[in-house]
């Protein structure tokens, strides 16, 4: 394990962000977080609790004044709001929700030289969409998830240009298990089959670990069980 380290999880109320930030507490870290409700979280040790969302910069610049200064790397989760936890929902912001964000909170990084940046994806986006079977490409262009993986595609390109230490984490189908093995892979890879998955638990734990080393840095990796 690497010496303690202060992290700013954003999309830290969703399902996979809860997971991040128990993991980085588990870990030995300080952690702040930037969530709408502050009943989202109770009160722990070594957590910082933030009201406000990444659509207004000055509530990311306030994570970077609290409790414990500047965070030291910045873990983010975010995802568009639906209808319901159908990946098929409507969803509920504009489109490019999550692009706005993600260039409010790399302005902010830039601006307090935080370098350290690691962006939760999906496997589909960016370079990895031909390395999806065809039924799952009809699917991610041609019914509401169309809006979610456009969105994907536009925090994977600018991420790339920020000039920060940033890695991209592409897990395929999200499932709500505990660990397995995990098998980390690049992100041309075209060794898995249509229903490859990763647990939460695996996507969590290799977010933290992808914020403590160097190992992953200017790359987008594959991570399934």
């Amino acid at each position: 394990m690497s010496s303690a380290m202060h992290i700013l999880v954003l999309g830290a109320s969703g399902r996979t962000g809860q997971l991040v930030v128990s993991e980085a507490l588990r870990r030995g870290h300080q952690v702040t977080v930037l969530v709408r409700k502050a009943k989202s979280f109770e009160p722990a040790a070594n957590l910082n609790v933030i009201v406000g969302t990444a659509e207004h910069k000055e509530d990311i610049v306030h994570c970077f004044q609290g409790n414990y200064g500047k965070p030291t790397a910045v873990i983010t989760t975010l995802a568009a709001p639906r209808a319901s936890d159908s990946p098929f929902a409507k969803p509920l912001v504009p489109p490019f929700f999550m692009r706005d964000c993600m260039k409010n909170l790399t302005d902010v990084m830039r601006e307090q030289e935080v370098t350290k940046l690691v962006v939760l994806s999906a496997f589909g986006v960016g370079n990895s969409f031909q390395q999806l079977y065809l039924p799952l490409r009809i699917l991610f262009r041609y019914t509401n998830m169309a809006v979610q993986f456009e969105d994907h595609d536009a925090v994977d390109a600018h991420v790339r240009e920020t000039g920060l230490r940033w890695t991209l984490v592409r897990p395929c189908m999200l499932k709500d298990e505990t660990s397995k093995p995990l098998r980390i892979l690049d992100e041309k890879t075209s060794e898995l089959g249509m229903f490859a998955s990763c647990t939460r638990a695996n996507v969590a734990e290799f977010l933290v670990k992808a914020a403590e080393v160097q190992e992953f840095e200017k790359k987008a990796v594959v991570i399934a069980n």
